[in-house]
C-alpha cells in the first residue's frame, strides 16, 4: 500500500511541476518579492528612520497565505476533476483505496508547496531585492512555522473535493467557503479595533456575539489559521504550542473526513 502511495504522489507531482499553472505561481512569488522589495527600499531612502526586526515579515505573511489559498483551490478541483473525467474510477478498480488516493493528492501539494517556498527563499537569497546584506538565511526561519498556519485551509480544499462531482462546483464551494470564513475574521478584527465610545449599540452587540462565538470558530476555521498570521504582524506574537498543535489537529480531522467522504461517496 505504501508502494501505490508514494508512486500516486510521485504521479501528481511530477504533473504539477509539468504544469505552466506551477511556472505561473513560481513567477507571481518572485513578483510579489520585487514590488515589497522595492517599495521597501524606496521607504528606507525616503524615511529618515526605519526600523524593523524582520523586514521580511510581511512579504513571507502574503507569500504563505497566497500558497495556501492557491493550492487549497488546486486541492479543491483535484478530486473532482478525477471524477468528473471518470479517471478516479480506474485508480479505484486496482489495488488502491480511496483513503490511499485521497491523501496522495494532499501529499503531493505539501511537496508543491515546499518547492515553492524554496523557489522564493532563493530568489530572495540571488536576487536581494530588498537591497544586498538586508536578509540572509536566518530570516526565512519564520516562514515554516508560517506554512503550518495554511495547512488547514489546504485541507479544506481537499475535503470539499471530495464531496464534490464538478471542478466548477468545486470551485464556487470553496472559493465561497473562504469568503465567508474571512468575512467573519475581518469584521471582528474591525470591531476590535474601533473605540468603544465610538461604537453604536449593534456594533457592540455585534462584537459581544463575535466574541463569543471567536474561541470555538477559531478552533474549527481553517481560515483562522491565516487571520493569525495577519494579526501577527501586529501584535509581534509568536505562535504557541497549543496553537500549532491546534492546527495540526485541525489539518488532520479535515483529512480523515475527506477519506470518510470519499469511501461512502465513491466513484
Amino acid at each position: 500500500m505504501g508502494r501505490q502511495a508514494f508512486l500516486l504522489v510521485r504521479r501528481e507531482t511530477a504533473a504539477k511541476f509539468a504544469s505552466l499553472w506551477f511556472w505561473l505561481v513560481a513567477s507571481a512569488l518572485c513578483l510579489m518579492a520585487y514590488v515589497y522589495g522595492s517599495g521597501f527600499a524606496q521607504t528606507f531612502e525616503t524615511e529618515s528612520v526605519l526600523v524593523t526586526a524582520d523586514p521580511l515579515a510581511g512579504l513571507n505573511m502574503l507569500v504563505v497565505a497566497f500558497l495556501g489559498l492557491v493550492l487549497g483551490l488546486r486541492l479543491a478541483g483535484g478530486l473532482s476533476w478525477e471524477r468528473e473525467h471518470h479517471t478516479l474510477e480506474v485508480l479505484l478498480v486496482g489495488p488502491v483505496s480511496s483513503s490511499v488516493v485521497v491523501l496522495a493528492k494532499y501529499l503531493a501539494e505539501l511537496v508543491v508547496l515546499a518547492v515553492l517556498v524554496a523557489v522564493y527563499c532563493f530568489y530572495i537569497v540571488a536576487a536581494q531585492p530588498l537591497g544586498a546584506g538586508v536578509t540572509g538565511a536566518g530570516d526565512f526561519a519564520a516562514i515554516l512555522a508560517n506554512g503550518l498556519f495554511v495547512l488547514p485551509v489546504m485541507a479544506m480544499g481537499l475535503a470539499v473535493s471530495a464531496m464534490t462531482g464538478s471542478v466548477r462546483m468545486a470551485v464556487l464551494i470553496y472559493l465561497a467557503l473562504v469568503a465567508l470564513l474571512a468575512a467573519y475574521e475581518v469584521g471582528l478584527g474591525l470591531l476590535r479595533a474601533l473605540p468603544a465610545e465610538t461604537m453604536s449599540l449593534f456594533s457592540l452587540y455585534l462584537q459581544a456575539l463575535l466574541e463569543a462565538g471567536a474561541p470555538l470558530f477559531h478552533a474549527l476555521s481553517p481560515v483562522a489559521g491565516i487571520a493569525f498570521l495577519a494579526e501577527r504582524l501586529v501584535t509581534q506574537e509568536a505562535p504557541s504550542v497549543p496553537q500549532s498543535l491546534g492546527v495540526i489537529a485541525l489539518t488532520a480531522g479535515l483529512a480523515l473526513l475527506s477519506c470518510y467522504i470519499a469511501r461512502r461517496k465513491g466513484a
